[in-house]
């Protein structure tokens, strides 16, 4: 067996774990909100709609990537069928699950900085879920132009890569980090100014508020880092592509692979 024999293998089997965890896992999350009203709140909802995102990768994209180890070419029916529609639902639900992120950074935001802000529209899930399906629908409207079949093989225009990628990587990473960013950072910075003593003698109690803050604020920390380290190397990669004539100066095949399936672990 060849060393690409065994990395074929590994990601195979890396696949067909993941795909199974993701249906069951996803599955008993939605099952669990629709069964039990006391959870069915912004944050539930939120991870419901997450968990149909990864259910259509799982479904749609991990047995397409699967069957590109092992067939080169797809007959021109399904490879059209693969290019126009399955990854269209793969960017889709890609993006619906990076809004998804970036709204639970608004409603953390306004739950520690606005308590009192009660009636805030895109708090209420029936409001909020529609708008981030429609609008990543709308702005991943271009995958079906920009990809096509070549000899059997689905790829993205030549004259498509870079304006594709770069515009992705925009609305998938550059302004959801940065908005996340900058909410945690205000959210960290309204925990921390609260939990500072006004003397020496702040009562017990106050003291042991400090450490699940502290948790908290590590927590967001972790939360921010872990989004940029699981997707940047997608986006590089993709984008170091892209600008090359020879493709990518860097193959970290592998590599790329586990962080663009780790990424739905950034959820909190």
């Amino acid at each position: 067996m060849t060393d690409h024999d065994t990395i074929v293998l590994s990601l195979t089997i890396l696949y067909v774990i993941t795909m199974i965890v993701a249906l069951a896992g996803n599955t008993l999350l939605i099952y669990i909100v629709f069964r039990k009203p006391g959870t069915r709140n912004l944050t539930s909802f939120l991870f419901v709609n997450m968990a149909v995102a990864d259910l259509m990768v799982a479904v749609f994209q991990m047995p397409v990537s699967i069957t590109h180890f092992y067939v080169v070419q797809s007959s021109e029916l399904i490879g059209t069928f693969n290019c126009r529609f399955l990854y269209y639902a793969v960017y889709v639900s890609t993006i619906a699950s990076i809004f998804c992120l970036t709204v639970m950074a608004f409603d953390r935001y306004f739950a520690v900085v606005h308590p009192f802000r009660r009636n805030i529209w895109f708090r209420k899930p029936k409001v909020i879920t529609p708008i981030i399906w429609i609008s990543s629908m709308a702005l991943m409207s271009i995958a079906p132009v920009a990809f096509k079949l070549t000899h059997g093989k689905c790829s993205i225009k030549k004259s498509l890569i870079l304006p594709f990628y770069a515009f992705f990587f925009t609305i998938g990473f550059v302004l959801p980090l940065a908005v996340i960013s900058v909410l945690y950072t205000l959210v960290a910075r309204k925990l921390w100014i609260h939990e500072m003593p006004m003397d020496y003698d702040t009562s017990k109690n106050q003291r042991g508020q400090e450490i699940p803050k502290k948790k908290v604020i590590r927590m967001l920390i972790i939360i921010v880092v872990a989004f940029a380290v699981c997707w940047l190397p997608v986006h590089v990669y993709h984008l170091d592509k892209s600008l090359s004539t020879n493709g990518a100066l860097w193959d970290p095949y592998v590599f790329v692979y586990i962080c663009y399936w780790l990424s739905p672990l950034t959820a909190p």
